[in-house]
């Protein structure tokens, strides 16, 4: 039997053994709790992080597509679909996304509608989370882009500050009474306009000053206000993966798909180059189509990746290449190198371009047999030289949409 004082020292140890236990306890309960905390707080970046994108994917989708209201013959179906062709090319997935288009203002629908709102849901990942939450979390963004009608710009000549930014040769004659020129040089030269020269179009605004040796240009103003480039950081950005088709020659017919198209590729005597419909990316690659070609396409994209890349059409060759229904042609990423490109032609019924051309870091050269038509068009250039035609038959018709106004992210 324990004397007092041993009942007492047997409490106390029990007492410190039982402490250090509920201490053990709470420690491991703390840690728990504490890690949880660091996933959570992970797992909120991430969803941030989804968030910002998903609202990217919103912006660049609705502006892509407001581009369409313009065009009369499209409908509230055709330009959903090209809003969602527009956002797969922006990052949208299936797997985790949802989109819906509305048009406005509230009630209009195309070709009455002047807005569309794109609007993104996306489906979270629970990584660390799933200890508190029973279901993926979701970000709902939007965003509304307008469309303004204006007087048809199809002509962007965008280096800021150079002399002779705009060169219109002597002979040279362009048809398009119902586009404007927009030249954002400030130079006191900003453009030259050689004897015998005629731009008939509706205007020609040079940001800057011209020397006119004796040319014509429709509705010259200068020292106006040049519309900035509206589609500067809104076209949709390619993924280019490895190589589809490498360096190849071709006579004769050859039928191409999209893909991607590295090295160089001649098109050598006479022949028929059919493009299936899609999206075709030059990286580090260049067409040379000799005179006697036929070029067919509808439905086409052509994307530059680099400086180095290009299609050079030369004399003679016969050209009707049409944009899908996003509108875009031919164009390249912003910021490019400066480089050239030259457009050649002498078939009166050749060089049908329906679509935008973006091109704002090279300098074109349209060559001195260069002719045809150019259909819902809009140009977007570094710098321009018109060479004399002949024959005098390059008439350019504004693309659906192309104005001044442009298009505008409201919301």
């Amino acid at each position: 039997m324990m004397s007092n004082s041993q009942f007492r020292s047997h409490l106390l140890k029990r007492f410190a053994r039982d402490k250090q236990a509920s201490m053990a306890v709470l420690v491991a309960f703390g840690l728990s709790a504490l890690v949880g905390v660091i996933g959570l707080g992970l797992d909120l970046a991430y969803w941030n992080s989804n968030t910002r994108s998903a609202q990217t994917l919103a912006e660049a989708t609705a502006l892509g597509a407001a581009r369409l209201l313009g065009n009369s013959s499209q409908t509230a179906a055709s330009i959903t679909t090209a809003a969602k062709n527009i956002a797969l090319l922006n990052g949208f997935s299936s797997a985790s996304d949802t989109i819906s288009v509305s048009f406005g203002p509230s009630g209009a629908q195309p070709p009455n509608a002047t807005a569309i709102t794109v609007n993104v849901t996306r489906r979270m990942s629970r990584i660390f989370s799933a200890i508190y939450l029973s279901s993926n979390p979701t970000a709902s963004t939007s965003a509304t882009a307008s469309y303004s009608a204006g007087g048809g710009v199809c002509f962007y000549i965008v280096d800021p500050s150079s002399a002779q930014t705009l060169l219109v040769n002597s002979g040279f004659y362009l048809n398009a009474p119902n586009c404007q020129i927009n030249v954002a040089s400030t130079s006191s030269s900003a453009a030259i306009f050689d004897s015998g020269s005629t731009l008939s179009v509706k205007k020609t605004c040079v940001a800057g000053n011209v020397i006119n040796n004796g040319g014509t240009a429709g509705g010259l103003a200068t020292g106006c206000t040049a519309s900035a480039n509206p589609y500067a950081g809104t076209l949709p950005s390619q993924s280019v993966g490895s190589c589809t088709v490498n360096s190849a020659n071709y006579s004769g017919t050859a039928n191409l798909s999209p893909g991607v198209y590295c090295g160089n590729f001649n098109f050598n005597g006479s022949g028929v180059l059919n493009l299936a419909s899609g999206v075709y990316i030059f990286n580090g690659s260049n067409w040379n189509i000799n005179s006697g070609w036929t070029v067919n396409g509808t439905g086409v994209t052509l994307y530059f990746v680099n400086s180095s890349s290009y299609v050079q059409f030369n004399s003679g060759v016969t050209v009707s290449l049409s944009a899908p229904s996003s509108g875009i042609l031919i164009y390249e990423p912003d910021g490019l190198s400066t480089s050239n490109i030259a457009i050649d032609g002498t078939s009166a019924s050749g060089h049908a371009l329906q679509g935008l051309v973006y091109l704002p870091s090279r300098n074109v050269t349209f060559n001195s047999t260069y002719s045809g038509t150019a259909d819902n068009f809009t140009l977007v250039a570094h710098q321009v030289i018109f060479d004399g035609n002949s024959p005098k038959q390059w008439s350019v018709s504004p693309a659906s949409g192309s104005s001044s106004g442009g298009v505008t992210l409201t919301n």
